[in-house]
């Protein structure tokens, strides 16, 4: 393995969008709660017929500061309402990530390496959400993988967020309202989508592809963040959308992750 970098804060500093997070824990703060402000609420009545669509749980270490981060978006997550026909955005919802919101800096994924930025580790609420949503068979429309596969998420099945670009959007194209509900434990974050299932979803993922080697580096500065070496792969998953046994629609999700490199922060 040949060796590369070092890379400056400045150049860090410098780089454009982020590209996703690493891993993160939600808790209740209250403080950080009010510090980001009330989403938007859907005013429509409950519906008393909703029954469970899917749910999916994703898990994490606590107290590490991204935990401040992804209970404030779950916060912002839990109860809202997608009205029948209409596109949910997670950046609409959950809003900036600063640190007048009460956002903190945590590990979070540019390019092929990670960071500390704000907001770090948000993408596990909308990976959850986008396992959620893919289970629960409704029509997924913008949403990219992150640049490099962490184990906290399933293989070629996420959705990494950066505000206000980098969006995960899906429609509600069911004939009622979609309601979601988000829990979290000291160790673990789930999302639930209560409604009215229109199909029966099935899945399948292929073997990883396509592997690529890792490099090795040193980082310096408070942006540094330590990394283990890992290869970069390539993978497939697909789902099958079926009512009354019979296939609706046939999807493919295709990833290709980048290999991680080896870092050591001086």
């Amino acid at each position: 393995m040949r060796r590369w970098w070092p890379f400056a804060v400045g150049a860090l500093a410098a780089t454009g969008l982020l590209l996703g997070v690493y891993l993160w824990a939600p808790r209740k703060t209250g403080a950080s709660a009010a510090a980001a402000g009330p989403a938007p609420r859907d005013s429509a009545p409950p519906d008393t017929s909703a029954r469970p669509m899917a749910s999916y749980t994703t898990r994490f270490q606590p107290g590490q500061p991204r935990v401040r981060n992804i209970e404030l978006a779950a916060r912002m997550l839990d109860g809202q309402v997608v009205r029948p026909g209409a596109t949910f955005s997670f950046n609409r919802i959950v809003g900036p990530r600063t640190r007048g919101r009460g956002y903190v800096p945590a590990p979070a994924i540019m390019g092929s390496r990670l960071v500390k930025d704000v907001g770090g580790g948000i993408c596990q609420v909308s990976t959850t959400l986008f396992n959620a949503v893919f289970r629960a068979g409704l029509d997924i429309r913008k949403a990219r993988a992150h640049t490099m596969w962490m184990p906290e998420y399933p293989e070629g099945r996420e959705a990494a967020v950066a505000y206000p670009n980098l969006d995960f959007t899906w429609k509600n194209d069911t004939d009622a309202p979609v309601r979601i509900q988000v829990g979290y434990t000291g160790d673990s974050l789930t999302v639930s989508l209560w409604g009215h299932r229109r199909y029966e979803v099935r899945s399948r993922t292929s073997k990883r592809y396509g592997f690529s080697p890792y490099e090795t580096g040193v980082g310096r500065g408070h942006k540094c963040v330590p990394m283990a070496g890992r290869k970069g792969f390539s993978i497939d998953v697909w789902r099958t959308l079926l009512a009354a046994g019979h296939r609706v629609h046939r999807e493919k999700f295709h990833t290709e992750y980048r290999a991680q490199p080896e870092v050591t922060c001086l």
